[in-house]
């Protein structure tokens, strides 16, 4: 047996055993419920564990936000860290950190969550500083705590976009992907202009709209006592008022595909060329969203993949090429990309990619490829309920998008029901050069055709 054989047959029973340990349908004890205020809460206990992770999901995310106020979401990932009523400013790290654990927050286009692992004995630290920070944040608010937030939102921007190599593209990408108005249009990250412009009254305003018992989701996943945290979230949580659930952005119509091309081409301070086509797709956990996770996994989802063995292996023209798929609630995105070895042009790469995502459709995935990613994609998926902190964050992820927080079952069995006739026909629809945006980065200094657009009717 050589090596590569036998890599593979490993690999193969890997799978399968990982697969056999999780195919009875509740496997993950989960205790999932409402208090009367609204407040979702999915437990998860794990004897095996010695730690606790708390996430909080808001369901608030930039897809809420309205034109001329970007970045409010992603603002209060940075202001919930601030100090709320009984815990000074700085104090809400110190306390975790002296506990022994840590903390974070993310914002996306659906949610904005926040999260910490702390050893299980400190679990009622955390629970009571998510209460404290949910119910009596604006109580520690000034008009100096949102300045030094905001400018540190601002900085981030400069960071994460206009100073990372072809971070600027992203932003030009999403705005002509979707239409103006539409919530994917909005960025994440805002505008200078629109952060500059919010003020204490906004940004109270988007508090008090969003962060509410009934807005919002909290899983506890460790090794807990589940009488006993049930006993203190009903105290730390239960006490706080009724209110209606926000008015949240919904999808109104089914996603459909860019009306017509576009082509984006700028200048960053980069040393060679990358070319990114950006495809719409239905929204999250969708009936084509499946073979659509297979096709961007068959097309560029590692070494193995068609991009990969194309530009960087055989024909060598770029040193590293991917694609993958974001799901979202108002429609998710599909993205492919590569960045050119130095010396090849930008056209050659974008030849290279256009014609392999037409061989996606002339030369649809077969049996053995489509079995192939739903192996890698099956194992991944297992890889991220092995850590507590991914597993917490996949939980409320599948309660928001499905209603189920233990849909781990149905998320495989969509996989697995994916043939290849099934991802030809998904491919055909969604994955056409004549839907896609098509953004050329060049180096500073390079001509460019003054190729641009905006989006079509969403």
């Amino acid at each position: 047996m050589t090596a590569r054989v036998f890599a593979c047959a490993l690999v193969a029973t890997l799978v399968s055993s990982a697969a056999s340990t999780r195919a009875a349908p509740g496997a993950l004890t989960i205790d999932h419920y409402r208090l009367d205020n609204g407040l979702e809460v999915i437990l998860q206990p794990d004897p095996g564990l010695t730690s606790a992770v708390v996430h909080v999901w808001f369901h608030v995310g930039s897809k809420d936000e309205v034109l001329g106020k970007s970045g409010f979401a992603h603002l209060f990932e940075h202001l919930m860290f601030e100090g709320s009523k009984h815990v000074p400013e700085g104090q809400f790290d110190r306390l975790l950190e002296a506990a022994g654990g840590w903390n974070n927050g993310t914002t996306n286009n659906d949610r904005t969550n926040y999260f910490e692992q702390v050893p299980v004995s400190m679990l009622p630290l955390a629970l009571w500083l998510e209460a404290d920070r949910l119910a009596g944040l604006w109580d520690a608010m000034s008009p100096a705590v949102l300045t030094n937030q905001r400018d540190v939102v601002k900085n981030e921007r400069r960071q994460s976009y206009e100073n990372r190599p072809y971070g600027s593209a992203e932003l030009l990408i999403t705005q002509a992907l979707w239409p103006r108005g539409h919530g994917n249009w909005n960025l994440t990250i805002g505008t200078i202009e629109d952060l500059d412009a919010a003020s204490m009254a906004d940004v109270e305003a988007f508090w008090r709209a969003y962060y509410r018992p009934s807005n919002a989701t909290l899983v506890v996943v460790g090794g807990f006592d589940v009488a006993r945290t049930k006993a203190l979230i009903h105290t730390l949580f239960a006490w706080m008022p009724t209110q209606a659930v926000p008015v949240r952005r919904t999808l109104d119509a089914p996603v459909v595909p860019l009306a017509r091309p576009i082509t984006i081409e700028t200048t960053d301070r980069v040393q060679v060329p990358k070319v990114i086509i950006a495809l719409r797709a239905p929204a999250a956990y969708g009936p084509e969203t499946a073979e659509l996770t297979i096709a961007a996994q068959i097309l560029g989802g590692g070494k193995s993949s068609r991009l990969h063995r194309r530009l960087v292996f055989n024909d060598r023209i770029a040193t590293e090429a991917y694609a993958s798929f974001g799901e979202q609630m108002l429609g998710g995105e599909l993205n492919i990309a590569a960045v050119a070895r130095p010396g090849v042009t930008a056209a050659t790469v974008r030849a290279a990619i256009e014609d392999e995502l037409r061989g996606l459709r002339t030369r649809p995935p077969t049996a053995a490829e489509i079995e192939r990613a739903r192996r890698v994609l099956e194992v991944g998926m297992l890889g991220v309920l092995e850590n507590p902190s991914s597993r917490a964050d996949q939980l409320a992820e599948w309660a928001a998008y499905t209603g189920d927080p233990d849909h781990l079952d149905e998320s495989r069995a969509a996989l697995a029901a994916v043939t290849p006739e099934s991802c030809a026909r998904v491919i055909a629809r969604w994955m056409s050069l004549d839907a896609a945006v098509t953004a050329i980065v060049l180096p500073e200094g390079s001509p460019t055709t003054g190729g641009s657009g905006h989006g079509g009717a969403p």
